[in-house]
């Protein structure tokens, strides 16, 4: 599979410290990788990877997927959050 080198690598999805599926559930939530990512991405894409985990873990992973897919998902396609561009 062809997967972008920053996906393969990412030190947060390979985390030795993390035991469950999520970040949130490491005695060390939110970390410093975490918090640094997350600040990034509030501010290039207004969006917080914190709150996203700390909904999942509230709510459920089932709830935070319907709540993203009518936040993201159009007729136009779906919407990358990264450049702003449709994709079917």
């Amino acid at each position: 599979m062809n997967r972008p080198k920053t996906r393969v690598h990412c030190r947060l999805r390979i985390c030795h410290k993390r035991t469950g599926h999520f970040c949130f559930e490491c005695s060390e939530f939110p970390c410093e990788r975490l918090k640094h990512l997350d600040a990034r991405y509030r501010t290039r894409y207004g969006m917080s990877q914190i709150e996203n985990l700390d909904y999942i873990r509230s709510r459920g992973i089932r709830e935070f997927l319907e709540l993203e897919r009518k936040k993201w998902i159009g007729e136009q396609g779906v919407l990358c959050v990264h450049d702003g561009k449709y994709y079917k």
